[in-house]
């Protein structure tokens, strides 16, 4: 599983849930509090909740850091609405609220009992975020409307308290410092459980803290205060996706794009934080919807082309079906490239030369992944009429031109490669490799010469390459003329180190013996003398080979040995003929 990423949520916004009041103070740094009056139910006389919220206006007003709105004020803002002062209940007043950017609502409505004593039931209301403070209903006697006041007013201390602990909690979650971040929190949810952004922040912050399954706990707690809580549905999606529970993930996700269907951009993140928590092919699903949506979004298209090449190169990787018919494409892996290369031809057919590099190499390398080289070929060369700088696209194309046989038009494609980067790490080893496959030696040497001119690592990197390709196909074949040649066309290589040489030579010498053992065996006198000047140079390259022979557990001796006893066998013949 991938590190733990950072899901990308802007921390500022969450800021501002958490403490709206704190960032809505007005200009004479005092935080206005909108007063309905009391609203009466059931029949109950209206003077009791006129006259109640009058004195806790009065007792707000008292406070260095708010003051309410008084009556005459709130009249006439409610008046320059077409409202009467008696219509405002609690959801009208928190309209009026959010209209004349007033951060706080109290309201309260109330009941007269048979006894004539009140029984209050109230809130306070933080506008910005329509969160609730809910206050414990309580009963005051018949002439006790001061002192529902007062009870409200001390439940406001309390409200403060939890504001704080909610700002300070954001304040301590701006700097990551998730301990202290997470006990004020929790000291805030001590005064109001039911506090959505609160709970929300804790459960962030206990994600940042790597407690995936507490997390959970309070996004669960929040979607069920707020079923489309929009930040909750994506981390939670998010921590889902990262713990590999896929199809939880997805139903996230799915709830929170039904809130916003048409939402490219949010759509994008989501795909995004999906696939990099190893889900291309669900990134894939997201973004299609989006398409359906809105067909001609090309940074959809963009992004879907992305996922689709990452869903085949994973197909790609997960299939064991190149080992076993010798490269070919995974079944599962077709189908991703394809969509890869209609995604991406779309954007390059929008943004032309604007559009990103990476997307055109990608389309190149689908079909070369596909093994449709002309196709290949004919988008490098469409590409490169508006991307000639790009030294990557040229090795691509080079790559399929060698593939489908055009070596020379390769080599020349690499030549620009070089011509762009000089110090290109290995287009001239490539073109080097590509010769040496085709079994032109002479060619490959004066490139490989070039490239690892003035560097001894180079060199033996370069030597390496014609080795290999001498042993396995001459050497391991028995094709002992051939070796002969590869080994001896990578000992003209300038430049080489004694650890490379010594074993070129050993190869060399004992590809020689190998040759001349089975052009002796006629023992004729032609024979001895064509054979006997190999077995006498094999003898020489044996005894060039410094220590190497011991790396590869020959026993020095005993060949040498056998080496000579050859030599004077064909003298015999040589002298007896």
């Amino acid at each position: 599983m991938m590190a733990r990423l950072k899901l990308t949520l802007v921390l500022a916004a969450a800021t501002m849930l958490l403490a709206p009041v704190a960032l809505e103070a007005q200009a004479g740094g005092r935080y206005q509090v909108l007063i309905p009056y009391f609203e009466p139910l059931e029949g109950a006389r209206a003077n009791f909740g006129r006259d109640a919220s009058e004195d806790l206006r009065e007792m707000i007003s008292t406070l260095a850091t708010h003051e309410a709105i008084e009556r005459g004020d709130l009249e006439d803002e409610a008046d320059r609405f077409d409202l009467d002062m008696d219509d405002l209940n609690c959801i009208r007043s928190i309209q009026l609220a959010a209209q004349i950017q007033a951060p706080i609502v109290i309201c309260a409505r109330y009941t007269q009992q048979p006894d004539k004593s009140w029984t209050v039931n109230s809130e306070i209301r933080t506008v910005s975020t329509q969160e609730t403070f809910a206050l414990e209903p309580f009963t005051v006697p018949e002439r006790g409307r001061e002192e529902a006041a007062r009870r409200i007013f001390e439940e406001f201390d309390r409200y403060n308290t939890q504001i704080r602990s909610a700002a300070i909690c954001a304040d301590y979650m701006a700097s990551q410092q998730w301990d202290n971040a997470l006990r004020n929190c929790e000291e805030s949810l001590a005064l109001n459980p039911n506090a959505i952004g609160v709970r929300y922040q804790r459960g962030r912050i206990l994600y940042e803290m790597n407690r995936y399954p507490e997390a959970m706990e309070d996004l669960e707690a929040v979607l069920g205060l707020n079923g489309f809580h929009e930040e909750a549905l994506q981390l939670a999606g998010y921590i889902s996706a990262v713990q590999e529970q896929d199809d939880q993930a997805r139903e996230y996700y799915s709830r929170y794009l039904e809130v916003n269907p048409g939402n490219a951009a949010v759509r994008m993140n989501i795909a995004y934080d999906l696939a990099r928590a190893g889900d291309p092919v669900g990134a894939m699903a997201f973004i299609q919807e989006g398409l359906d949506v809105d067909p001609e979004n090309i940074n959809l298209w963009e992004q879907f082309g992305g996922f689709a090449f990452s869903a085949g190169v994973e197909a790609q990787q997960a299939s064991a079906v190149s080992q076993e018919n010798g490269g070919g494409v995974a079944p599962e892996a077709v189908q991703y490239y394809r969509q890869a290369i209609e995604a991406y031809e779309r954007v390059f057919q929008s943004k032309g030369a604007e559009t990103p590099v990476g997307h055109l190499r990608n389309i190149v390398g689908a079909y070369i992944q596909l093994e449709e080289l002309e196709e290949a070929i004919q988008v490098s060369e469409r590409v490169l009429e508006t991307h000639p700088q790009e030294e990557q696209l040229w090795v691509y194309y080079a790559d399929a031109l060698q593939r489908s046989g055009r070596l020379d038009d390769a080599i020349v494609a690499l030549d620009r490669v070089l011509e762009l980067n000089p110090s290109h790490p290995n287009a001239a080893l490539r073109q080097g490799s590509w010769l040496v496959e085709a079994g032109r030696l002479d060619d490959a040497v004066e490139v490989l010469t070039r490239a690892s001119a003035g560097d001894a690592q180079k060199a033996d990197q370069a030597a390496r390459l014609i080795f290999n390709e001498a042993y396995q196909n001459g050497y391991n074949q028995d094709r002992f003329d051939y070796a002969i040649q590869g080994l001896s066309a990578a000992k003209r290589l300038p430049g080489l180190g004694a650890a490379m040489m010594n074993q070129l030579n050993f190869w060399h010498g004992f590809s020689l013996y190998q040759a001349a053992i089975r052009e002796q065996v006629p023992q004729t006198v032609a024979t001895a003398r064509s054979s006997l000047p190999k077995f006498q140079q094999a003898l020489q390259l044996l005894q060039q080979a410094g220590d190497y022979p011991a790396t590869v557990n020959v026993n020095m001796t005993e060949l040498i040995a056998g080496v000579n006893t050859y030599v004077e066998i064909q003298e015999a013949i040589i002298r007896r003929g």
